[in-house]
């Protein structure tokens, strides 16, 4: 257990340095704060759990004059540069960035120093608050392989990181790094959990929860997801050949298998999503296996959505068009569904203008786009509420523009 905050900084780490001349040089009772967070590693692990009795310090510790402001510094350092392994030179080879850090004492305080963030809020404002919980989300980014480049993954920090946005009740955050953490993260069902948790603690809705819980996959906005060796595909898992996921505007999933060792010969598969002969032989099973996982994951959640979005029709949602998009027309799986229904778009008080989902905000029945204001109230356009005519309407424009729906939206049995 380290007597002197000296011994808590390793030579030559980044952040250490960065905070090196801001911790060394402190009031006896900011000095012993440190010391303490430093002791986060006596229970701190891939358990996530935090010790009652070391919190309960952390709180008293935390009302020492410029205690606060000391914890937001190091935070935001710890969000600079590679963040706490600074693996950002590309002369570090990319196994280097998969090789599990051992536990130092600066690994430990560097947990300590996030854990404590999280009962930063009382008194904050709510600039500072802010603040806290974008550095704390570029943490997380850093250490749990959601950003491109040399970041070195860190569970145990990106856990600390994702506890200390829970006792910040940070929902905001918590839902944007659900929606960005793959699991391949060993921390990404502790992060599932303190979602969950903060959701429920804020009395978040059942339909509002499932709606940002929605899994990406790892697809981003193209609809692809590449898979390849460390350095060439999704940072989050690797494979010792490559592979695309694709899926397209209709909702079908293909996987193009590349033999790498042969030239780059792309074999393209649909569900079961069966590799090429000779693919387990050479790249083993348990490596095929993984691509094979993933595609039927995405085809699973793309059936789920496809339910949640018919039984919208009964549920008569409404949503502020900034909402909707981020959750809907914008997700990677969801967007895919949602950009192929006809919405209907409050215009005016009482206006309701039905049409397309765009980029722009929504193309409507007769050719128009139209720039949807992000307070627009939307709802699923229902047959129900149309006439027949309107109904042959929306048919015919399906029809004129070769949108393959999820469902029959115009059915009357719906």
């Amino acid at each position: 257990m380290a007597e002197s905050v000296d011994e808590l900084l390793a030579p030559g780490n980044g952040w250490a340095d960065r905070i090196r001349d801001r911790v060394t040089r402190l009031p006896p009772e900011l000095t012993t704060l440190v010391l303490h967070l430093g002791r986060a590693g006596t229970f701190w692990d891939w358990h996530y759990r935090t010790d009652a009795g070391w919190k309960r310090q952390t709180k008293a510790l935390l009302k020492a004059a410029g205690a606060r402001e000391l914890v937001a510094e190091a935070i935001r350092a710890l969000a600079a540069g590679g963040s706490l392994h600074d693996c950002t030179d590309p002369s570090v080879t990319w196994q280097e960035l998969w090789a599990k850090s051992d536990r130092t004492p600066t690994r430990d305080l560097a947990n300590g120093f996030a854990l404590a963030a999280g009962h930063l809020a009382r008194g904050a404002s709510a600039t500072e608050l802010e603040s806290l919980v974008d550095d704390l989300v570029t943490v997380a980014r850093k250490n749990a392989f959601v950003l491109d480049g040399y970041y070195k993954r860190d569970d145990d920090l990106s856990g600390a990181v994702f506890t200390a946005l829970a006792d910040l009740s940070a929902m905001e955050a918590l839902w944007t790094l659900h929606r960005e953490v793959q699991p391949g993260a060993h921390s990404h069902r502790h992060l599932a959990k303190m979602v969950k948790k903060t959701a429920t603690r804020l009395g978040v809705p059942h339909h509002q929860f499932q709606e940002r819980t929605v899994p990406t996959h790892g697809i981003g906005e193209d609809g692809t997801l590449r898979l390849g060796w460390i350095g060439r595909g999704a940072v989050w898992l690797n494979v010792p050949y490559e592979a695309v996921i694709t899926v397209d505007d209709t909702g079908r999933v293909t996987v193009d298998w590349i033999d790498v060792d042969e030239g780059g010969t792309v074999t393209r598969t649909t569900s079961p999503f069966r590799s090429p002969t000779g693919f387990k032989t050479k790249y083993l099973p348990h490596n095929v296996d993984v691509t094979r996982r993933l595609a039927r994951k995405i085809e699973e959640s793309l059936g789920a959505e496809r339910g949640r979005l018919r039984a919208l029709l009964q549920e008569n949602r409404l949503w502020p068009h900034a909402e909707w998009a981020r959750y809907y027309r914008d997700h990677p799986l969801t967007g895919i569904l949602t950009r192929s229904l006809i919405w209907e778009y409050e215009t005016d008080e009482g206006t309701w203008t039905a049409g397309l989902p765009h980029p722009a905000g929504c193309l409507t029945l007769d050719g128009r786009t139209l720039d949807i204001a992000a307070t627009t109230r939307v709802r699923l356009w229902h047959p129900a509420r149309a006439t027949p005519a309107r109904t042959t309407t929306v048919r015919t424009f399906l029809t004129e523009h070769h949108i393959h729906q999820p469902y029959d939206q115009t059915a009357e049995a719906i």
